[in-house]
């Protein structure tokens, strides 16, 4: 049984009961990554910040969102569990305020795309993709390279993007991790401090290499009789603004076909020759609109 503590429409201290629905449910407004409780217990505005106990009064989750075309309950009620919020409880308690920890990479769930899964080796594979750093951040100082594959940290296996994030936030600014990953086919370790959020760093495109989201020109959602005959490559779905992406000149709907000179057949290709030559000035190749064109070039200060 589950029941729900709260305040809904003004009535102070109400309390409505119901079932648990399900348990890790994500979504949720903000971009919110907790695994969350589902309950049917009624929960509606006011109720937010609630307890939500179990038949022995014990705490298992706060009331945070519902999911309703009217506003109202339905049934589909949302809650935080409480040992997802004990260490923020610590925190505020403590230092007055939430230390989340910080990796300092941009993730993306291109892992999810069949055909670039398979160009990757990453089919069938739980985990989380790096799809940019942030230069000088923590996982820059270990090694960690955009075209990781993390599959777990401190041995906990990483099932999504939104696991890590949350698995990485609980662990304290200064402790070190230890990180498992894929890299070209090879199952890879690094020790990593984790660190508090830098917003010098963060809040700085300029610092998020390489700034360029890709994807297999052999993607379904990509219609194909708009990619010329014969050309090889990856393709350029998002460039970051003020990104080293953005300031070489890199377009959405590039196709990039070299880097550095050296020719990129696919996902693989491409951050295999990124990891190889991030150090050395890149300048990429790409197919535009049927023309080949070369990037500015852009030196890693």
């Amino acid at each position: 049984m589950a029941i729900a503590v709260g305040s809904p429409f003004g009535y102070i201290a109400s309390v409505t009961a119901g079932i648990i629905s399900a348990l890790g449910r994500t979504g949720g407004p903000d971009e919110n990554i907790n695994d969350f409780i589902q309950t049917d217990a009624a929960i509606n505005k006011g109720n937010s910040g609630g307890a939500l106990v179990n038949i022995k009064g014990e705490v298992i989750g706060i009331n945070t969102w519902i999911a309703s075309p009217s506003g109202g309950s339905v049934g589909l009620g949302f809650s935080i569990p409480i040992n997802n919020v004990k260490d923020a409880i610590d925190d505020l308690i403590t230092n007055g305020t939430v230390k989340y920890g910080w990796l300092g990479v941009s993730l993306s769930n291109i892992s999810q795309d069949k055909a670039s899964a398979k160009e990757l080796g990453l089919e069938g594979k739980k985990g989380a993709f790096i799809s940019h750093i942030f230069l000088n951040g923590p996982a820059d100082k270990a090694g960690i390279l955009p075209g990781d594959f993390i599959t777990a940290v401190n041995g906990k296996a990483i099932q999504s993007t939104d696991e890590l994030v949350r698995v990485v936030g609980d662990i304290k600014p200064g402790s070190t991790a230890k990180l498992e990953f894929i890299r070209s086919g090879v199952v890879m370790t690094a020790s990593t401090k984790i660190e508090l959020r830098d917003n010098a760093i963060a809040s700085n495109n300029a610092n998020i290499f390489p700034g360029v989201t890709v994807i297999s020109l052999k993607s379904d959602s990509i219609d194909q009789k708009k990619i010329p005959s014969g050309v090889r490559g990856a393709l350029v779905i998002d460039v970051l603004a003020k990104s080293p992406a953005a300031s070489m000149g890199l377009q959405s709907g590039d196709i990039i076909t070299k880097l550095n000179g050296k020719n990129i057949d696919n996902l693989r290709d491409f951050y295999e020759l990124l990891a190889k030559e991030s150090e050395k000035k890149l300048v990429f190749t790409v197919n535009r609109n049927g023309q080949t064109v070369e990037t500015l070039a852009y030196v890693r200060k």
